[in-house]
């Protein structure tokens, strides 16, 4: 279980990052009704884990911190995050088994949270791009909540 002072050197670590970095954007997955969508996928000996998750705190810590050095955070639909090939983007259940990641399709092989965070990415760059070549503005201080 993730505690307050965690979330909080999590999310400091995280900004400290992207400053340093020059990242002007941070995506995250919209995990609004993750629980309820979960819950009967998690076996009871890791429900009070399952139950304890602290996802949410840490998303308005980033999104506090954010806000206050000025860099955008952009939801994006959580669906098929970890099931897409972030190269070729064939999705599929058989693409993750476990923690690792490989494509059926073109063989890209990588650890299943690296191929969930790329295609965040993808999705985040993707959903800027179209919201800032439509006229919208995709700049802080407020989290667009919006699904790419």
């Amino acid at each position: 279980m993730v505690l307050t002072e965690d979330a909080c050197k999590v999310s400091k670590d995280l900004i400290e990052f992207a400053v340093d970095n020059g990242v002007s954007a941070i995506g995250m997955e919209d995990l609004t009704g993750i629980r309820k969508r979960t819950e009967n996928k998690v076996s009871t000996e890791f429900r009070y884990e399952h139950s304890s998750w602290a996802f949410r705190q840490l998303q308005a810590f980033v999104e506090y911190k954010a806000k206050e050095t000025g860099i955008a955070i952009i939801y994006v639909n959580p669906e098929y995050t970890s099931q897409t090939c972030p190269r070729c983007n064939h999705i599929s259940r058989n693409n993750r088994c476990g923690v690792a990641f490989r494509c059926e399709k073109c063989g890209y092989e990588t650890h299943a949270d690296r191929a969930g965070a790329m295609n965040i990415e993808h999705r985040t760059r993707d959903l800027r791009y179209i919201l800032e070549s439509q006229g919208g503005n995709v700049s802080p201080p407020d989290a667009t909540r919006l699904f790419a």
